[in-house]
């Protein structure tokens, strides 16, 4: 077998090797319950389950900050374990490792076996901005310039932007709101990286969660198009009203960084506003 094909084919471990490895790895997930590998010192085996345990547990604060404010020591200590024993993972990156707890707290809370109904929306929430802190994308930041037709030009949305809709007001819940019951209506959640790099959030209505959508699905749509499809799909609102309106929230949008930037449409795409 040549070099090029041992490395597009690498050996496979021994059963042997992978039972054992199995049984390690089950070990340290659930020591009280799984026997530890014999022939392995309990002093070293002591030190690589704390090391694990703590590690895990030390990055799930992390991502989860108001999880981990609401969980006294001993039962965040049990969190982790469960999570541990309970979930399998479909991701072996330690980015994505926030992921793997909120797909775990959702099957627990289905369960109603978590001690606020709201824990699951929350951690979900939480990962969002982790998402946002880390995603790779480089936002343009450009003046658009004094000259641009703010009406008819394009705008750019955020590429960092994260749009959510929750049952529960989860940008509030913290140690001193822990409400028993969600709100009257839903609440829409913005989550956002600025120029100078912070995260930001914003509460908003749906009417700018539809804007938003429609902007990320259609990116070509200058702001005078974006309120005449919205002005189709709500027909029961005055259209001269809902322009005006339409026009100063991306304004707003624009001052507030959700929108990058404005970009001046083509020829082509200005004669195609006028057809």
């Amino acid at each position: 077998m040549s070099q090029k094909d041992s490395d597009r084919n690498p050996p496979t471990p021994p059963e042997s090797l992978l039972k054992l490895q199995r049984r390690f790895a089950d070990h340290i997930r659930d020591p009280d319950s799984v026997a530890p590998v014999s022939g392995i010192e309990e002093r070293r085996l002591v030190i690589y389950r704390r090391l694990f345990f703590n590690n895990i547990s030390n990055l799930m604060a992390k991502n989860f900050p108001v999880l981990r404010r609401l969980y006294s020591d001993d039962d965040w200590n049990g969190l982790i374990r469960a999570f541990l024993r309970d979930h399998r993972a479909e991701t072996p990156l330690f980015p994505q490792i926030g992921q793997e707890m909120v797909r775990f707290l959702s099957v627990l809370q289905a369960g109603d076996r978590l001690p606020y109904p709201f824990l699951a929306e929350l951690a979900h929430w939480e990962y969002v901005e982790t998402c946002v802190r880390f995603d790779e994308s480089e936002p343009c930041w450009i003046d658009p310039g004094p000259d641009i037709d703010p009406d008819h030009a394009r705008p750019v949305l955020n590429p960092t932007l994260r749009l959510a809709i929750y049952q529960w007001p989860v940008h509030r819940i913290g140690p001193r709101f822990l409400p028993a019951e969600p709100g009257a209506s839903q609440v829409v959640l913005l989550a956002y990286r600025r120029r100078d790099d912070s995260v930001a959030f914003k509460e908003i209505n749906l009417l700018t969660a539809h804007l938003i959508e429609l902007m990320q699905a259609s990116p070509d749509l200058t702001g005078l198009e974006l309120m005449k499809r919205i002005a189709v799909q709500l027909p029961q609102v005055d259209a001269d009203r809902l322009k005006q309106q339409g026009l100063a929230l991306l304004a707003s949008l624009h001052q507030g960084e959700v929108i990058l930037t404005l970009v001046q449409p083509s020829h082509q795409d200005m004669d195609r506003q006028r057809s």
